[in-house]
C-alpha cells in the first residue's frame, strides 16, 4: 500500500511487530488451528464455493491445505501482507492459486486518526470524529460475496489498538460499540445469500493454564482484561445479542449463536479461551436491503 502514513503509524507498527514475534508458533496453535479449521469446513458447501478470512497474519491458525481442498477460492485480508505471503510460503497449500492476498487493509477504518489522538486524554471532539469513522467504513476494496466469511480473533486486537492509545480505564464505550457493530456488519456484507458467518474471538484468560507476563503493562496484550480474566467487549453472549438485535443485522442475518470454547496456546505463558459467533445469511436478501449495511 502506498500510504506512507499508515505504515509510518505505530499502531500498525505494533501489530506487525508481534506478527514477527508470534511467527515461529506453528506447533503451539495446532489445536487452535484445527478448531477453526472444524469450524469452517466440516458444513457442506458447494464445490464453487468462497471463502473470505479476516486477519490472517502470520497463517498460523489456519489450516491452508484444508481451505484450499475445501474452497474453490480463499481470500486472506490484513493489514500485513508480508505476514500472509510468508504463512502461504511456509505451508506450502497444495493449490495455492485458490489463494488471493488483499493485504495493506485497515479492518477499522480508524488507525490513522488513532495515531493523532493526545495519549490518555483523547477529546470528545476527536472521539466523535473516530466513532463517524468507524460507522462509516465502505468495506473491503475488493468485489466478490462469499459462501463463508470468518473473522479470525480480530476483534480484540481492534479493542486493544483503541486502549493502547486510551489506556483501559478511559476507554471510549460509544467508540467500541461502533467498532464492534461495524466489523460484525462487515462479517454479513461479504456472505452471499445463504452464507455462513464466524466471528472467531479470544475473549478469556484461561485460569490454571497459564498466566499473563509478570511484566504486562497498562498497553499490553493484557491490559482489556479485568480481574475475572475476562476480556473487555468481547463477551460471548453479549456480542451474540448484538447481532440479533442490531437494527440492520437482525432483518439480514439468522440463526445467530455461539459456539462451544475451545483453548488457544497463544505462547508458552499464556493460554486463552475462544469460541465464534456464528449466523447466516438470509437468502432472501435483495440488493437494495444490502445497501443499508454500508451506512
Amino acid at each position: 500500500m502506498s500510504d506512507l502514513r499508515l505504515w509510518t503509524n505505530p499502531l500498525v507498527a505494533r501489530q506487525l511487530r508481534l506478527n514477527r514475534e508470534t511467527l515461529d508458533n506453528w506447533r503451539l496453535y495446532r489445536s487452535h488451528r484445527e478448531a477453526v479449521a472444524d469450524l469452517i469446513c466440516r458444513p457442506p458447501q458447494p464445490a464453487s464455493a468462497r471463502l473470505c478470512i479476516l486477519g490472517a497474519g502470520n497463517c498460523n491458525d489456519l489450516d491452508l491445505a484444508r481451505f484450499t481442498g475445501r474452497f474453490a477460492r480463499v481470500d486472506l485480508v490484513d493489514l500485513d501482507r508480508e505476514a500472509m505471503a510468508g504463512g502461504i510460503q511456509r505451508q506450502s497449500p497444495p493449490a495455492p492459486g485458490r489463494i488471493n492476498l488483499h493485504g495493506g487493509i485497515d479492518l477499522t477504518g480508524i488507525l490513522k486518526t488513532l495515531d493523532t489522538w493526545e495519549r490518555h486524554r483523547p477529546g470528545r471532539e476527536s472521539i466523535d470524529h473516530c466513532v463517524r469513522e468507524a460507522r462509516a467504513l465502505a468495506g473491503l476494496p475488493f468485489p466478490g460475496r462469499f459462501e463463508v466469511a470468518a473473522s479470525m480473533c480480530l476483534l480484540t486486537q481492534i479493542i486493544e489498538s483503541v486502549v493502547s492509545v486510551t489506556g483501559p480505564k478511559a476507554l471510549p464505550m460509544d467508540l467500541l460499540g461502533a467498532l464492534r457493530q461495524r466489523h460484525l456488519r462487515l462479517l454479513a456484507e461479504l456472505l452471499a445469500p445463504g452464507g455462513a458467518g464466524y466471528l472467531v474471538t479470544d475473549f478469556a484468560l484461561e485460569r490454571g493454564v497459564a498466566s499473563p507476563p509478570q511484566d504486562a503493562s497498562p498497553t499490553s496484550e493484557c491490559a482489556s482484561a479485568p480481574p475475572d480474566a475476562a476480556f473487555l467487549g468481547v463477551h460471548p453472549q453479549e456480542i451474540c445479542r448484538l447481532v440479533t438485535n442490531d437494527a440492520i443485522l437482525r432483518t439480514q442475518v439468522r440463526q445467530a449463536r455461539v459456539s462451544p470454547s475451545w483453548l488457544w496456546r497463544q505462547n508458552p505463558r499464556r493460554t486463552l479461551r475462544v469460541c465464534a459467533i456464528q449466523f447466516r445469511r438470509n437468502r432472501e436478501a435483495t440488493e437494495p436491503e444490502l445497501a443499508w449495511f454500508a451506512r
